[in-house]
């Protein structure tokens, strides 16, 4: 189910210059967004079939007038209700196709994409860690360039009101830095291995999973193995690593 109400950047630059214009053809509307007319006919589209604007004739030409600002208000409280109303249904829908833990398949793969797919990603390792504790291996200074603020704002807090631990390994660097003066409040264990400069991964390793992100600038991606044979292999692995590399503690 796809809610087609969600007003996107572009499209509120658009909303923006109408309500300075009050009504305007595309010409002006062009030269008050700086945006050019060949993105502009279609975000125009997209704001008409969600009702935000309208259009006229005016001698043989068409200009576009925007809802009133009041009528706006009105159209952001009905399309927050009929969200919450989907996003229940997709609830319901979800809880619908639970099957039976004793028909899963004790390997899986699984593939995610761009950056809402990594973030469901990472989502899983806090959601369904039965052990509490992730093995981490992270090129820090790749994972914040790409993720940006994700880490600080989003994943950290959430990942420590579930109370999941993590070791990380990760090359020296001026975020990796900055962290670790919060470790302990982060409830995460950090030592700086040089080995691992400039891989531009991350490996999770927790439960009987192992995940790797890609941090590709422009279209990041991480792949889920459960596999306990393949899992347990990478905890030794990282164990080892961990083993032979010296604590560093914050200045």
């Amino acid at each position: 189910m796809k809610n087609t109400s969600i007003i996107n950047e572009k499209e509120k630059r658009v909303l923006t210059g109408l309500y300075k214009l009050k009504k305007g053809f595309v010409s002006q509307i062009a030269k008050e967004t700086l945006i050019n007319r060949t993105t502009l006919y279609p975000l125009l589209d997209k704001l008409l079939a969600k009702g935000l604007v309208s259009k006229h004739t005016i001698e043989g030409k068409v200009a576009y007038q925007p809802i009133s600002l009041n009528d706006f208000k009105n159209w952001v409280k009905r399309t927050e209700q009929d969200t919450k109303k989907q996003a229940q249904e997709l609830v319901n829908w979800a809880e619908s196709q639970k099957i039976s833990t004793k028909n899963s398949l004790l390997s899986d793969i699984k593939y995610y994409e761009g950056f809402d797919g990594v973030k469901n990603l990472y989502a899983d390792t806090w959601r369904n860690n039965k052990d509490k504790i992730i093995y981490a291996i992270t090129d820090y200074k790749k994972a914040y360039e790409v993720m940006r603020d994700f880490f600080r704002k989003e994943y950290f807090q959430t990942r420590v009101d579930h109370g999941v631990r993590v070791k990380n390994l990760i090359p020296e660097s001026e975020e990796g830095r900055q962290d670790l003066k919060e470790a302990k409040e982060m409830l995460r264990q950090m030592k700086f291995i040089p080995l691992l400069k400039d891989f531009g991964i991350e490996i999770n390793i927790y439960d009987a999973k192992v995940v790797i992100i890609a941090f590709d600038s422009r279209n990041p991606s991480g792949i889920l193995i459960k596999n306990e044979i393949i899992s347990r292999a990478f905890k030794n692995i990282f164990e080892h690593l961990w083993k032979n590399t010296r604590q560093i503690k914050s200045k």
